[in-house]
């Protein structure tokens, strides 16, 4: 078993170390509300909390059986990035105490929900005269005059922001200084046009029926890792470009898959209800469309109840498999699941949203806590069976500890970020093709889970190790890609994600993530803090 909902960094071999895996039926149970109504932003304050409540009993899966755990959350702030200050004469909401929620109660196979939203600003309309087709804004290729001219009524951040690089002159200034080329750009163009044509009409990707039982629903953290790789290029739901209605249908599914009462994606694991919630806090960055504030709270606050467990050092700040109603496989918390969750908070932060004051350092002293320092790499988890086995980590761990500790404000020449990047830098890329199991674990190859942290580590640590990467990112990958705009599946994690030759929008997500690097954000307001 390996990936599923997306990326899991579980390997080929996860019997071997993990335990055998189990077939079981899935249970049910009913949710109690995770936080009050609250009004829309109104530029001032507001706050959300929620009181701890007791942990999610096990429940098991049909297929693949699979696991998770949980904890309390504490009180989450939220603040708009641009909002004054709160007028004297306004009082501030107060906490709202509230159960927590412990189990969605989602049939397998869910049909979407008519859900009462906020409405958002037409965006098809905006869209409809695109049909030839605009390129990114920034983009290095060659474009017709009259796209040009389109692209620049495309309105722009008017402020520097985290994203926005992903736009206008500074996303070609972007490709130019960090080592982007017209071949680079090309390969992301050609790859979001590929996923735009697989999207499913529901504005999903992937088979909705693939359900795993240590994963759920293998299509909803596919589905956000394929909004991504959009929101990456620059194109959201009001950009007016040409894959704006393509970002919309995907939104308008994520928010219809969440369970209103516990901010869950619906039956989904760990994984894709933290990479929907990073997909819907960036696009919430870009665009401050409202409508996706009180999703993100929700989304949010399931992640912030999950931490931990905090009694125990090794685990303590980080996230495990805490998915509800799939199989417990341990309560070890996993560097893969911490890093998504990590980065979904951070986006979250950038956007302007408060998060309590403990919870970024605790997942710092999570990801410390994990480093090896006899061998110079991250753990994938602090289980015995894991260490003393044949793979004893995991390499994406490794790149992905390091990128979050520099987001979390380890400067790059920290002893545990400079020996992760030696330990990135010599796996990186070969041949893009399928390894054997041990290249696959020992030597990262043929491994684009890897590649993928590898990408944003050693550009975070920049200089020589950038360079170093760069070199062979920037011509594997364009050069493996094939005529539709795709990029073959060669590894476990594709397999399990549900990759075929009809469906490759995992591994093509992947490798378009890697390769928009250059500029999906804006570096100096991410490092420093």
């Amino acid at each position: 078993g390996a990936v599923a909902a997306a990326m899991p960094l579980a390997s080929p071999r996860q019997a071997a170390a993990d335990g055998s895996v189990a077939r079981a039926e899935r249970g049910r149970q009913r949710v109690t509300p995770l936080v009050a109504a609250v009004s829309p932003p109104t530029g001032l304050s507001r706050t959300v909390g929620v009181a701890p409540g007791p942990r999610a009993s096990s429940r098991s899966g049909p297929r693949r059986a699979r696991s998770r755990a949980g904890h309390a959350a504490p009180v989450l702030r939220d603040t708009s990035a641009a909002a004054a200050p709160t007028p004297p004469d306004v009082t501030a909401a107060q906490p709202l105490r509230a159960p927590l929620p412990m189990v969605s109660a989602w049939t397998i196979a869910p049909g979407l929900r008519a859900v009462e939203r906020p409405r958002r600003a037409p965006r098809l309309a905006a869209s409809a005269n695109w049909e030839a087709g605009a390129r990114p804004p920034g983009s290095l290729l060659e474009r017709a005059p009259a796209v040009v001219d389109a692209v620049a009524e495309v309105e722009m951040p008017a402020v520097t922001s985290a994203y926005s690089n992903r736009f206008g002159p500074r996303k070609a200034e972007a490709l130019e200084r960090y080592g982007g080329t017209a071949a680079t750009e090309r390969a992301v163009v050609h790859g979001l046009d590929y996923l735009a044509g697989i999207q499913n009409d529901d504005g999903s990707w992937g088979d909705r029926t693939d359900f795993d039982s240590k994963y759920g629903l293998v299509y909803v953290g596919k589905s956000a890792l394929c909004m991504l790789a959009f929101l990456g290029a620059g194109h959201t739901h009001w950009s007016r470009s040409e894959h704006s209605a393509v970002v919309g249908r995907a939104i308008d599914h994520l928010l219809a898959l969440q369970d209103e009462d516990s901010g869950a994606f619906g039956p989904s694991s760990c994984y894709g209800h933290g990479i929907a919630t990073y997909a819907i806090a960036e696009c919430y960055g870009m665009t401050r469309d409202e409508a996706l504030l009180r999703p993100l709270e929700a989304a949010l606050n399931w992640i912030l109840h999950n931490q931990g467990p905090r009694q125990d050092r090794r685990n303590r700040g980080g996230w495990g498999y805490f998915s509800p109603g799939l199989r417990r496989e341990d309560n070890y918390a996993r560097v893969s699941v911490t890093a998504w969750m990590v980065m979904a908070l951070e986006s979250a932060r950038l956007s302007g949203i408060e998060l309590p004051a403990d919870t970024m350092p605790l997942a710092r002293e999570y990801l410390q806590a994990a480093y090896d320092r006899r061998k110079g790499w991250f753990r994938y988890n602090q289980r015995p069976s894991r260490l003393r086995s044949a793979w004893p980590t995991l390499p994406a761990s490794t790149p992905a500890a390091a990128f979050c500790l520099q987001l979390l404000g380890r400067a790059s020449d920290n002893v545990q970020v400079q020996r992760a990047v030696q330990y990135t830098i010599a796996r990186r890329p070969r041949i893009y093709r399928r390894y054997d199991d041990d290249d696959f674990v020992l030597r990262g190859q043929g491994n684009v889970y890897f590649w993928y942290y590898g990408s944003l580590c050693c550009f975070l640590a920049g200089g020589e190790a950038w360079e170093a990467w760069n070199e062979r990112l920037s011509t594997v990958l364009p050069a493996a890609q094939s005529e539709d705009g795709s990029f073959r599946p060669i590894d476990a994690y594709a397999d399990e994600a549900g990759d075929t030759d009809r469906d490759r929008s995992y591994t093509t997500a992947m490798c378009v993530l890697s390769l928009e690097v250059y500029y999906r954000y804006f570096t100096p307001l991410l490092v420093g803090r």
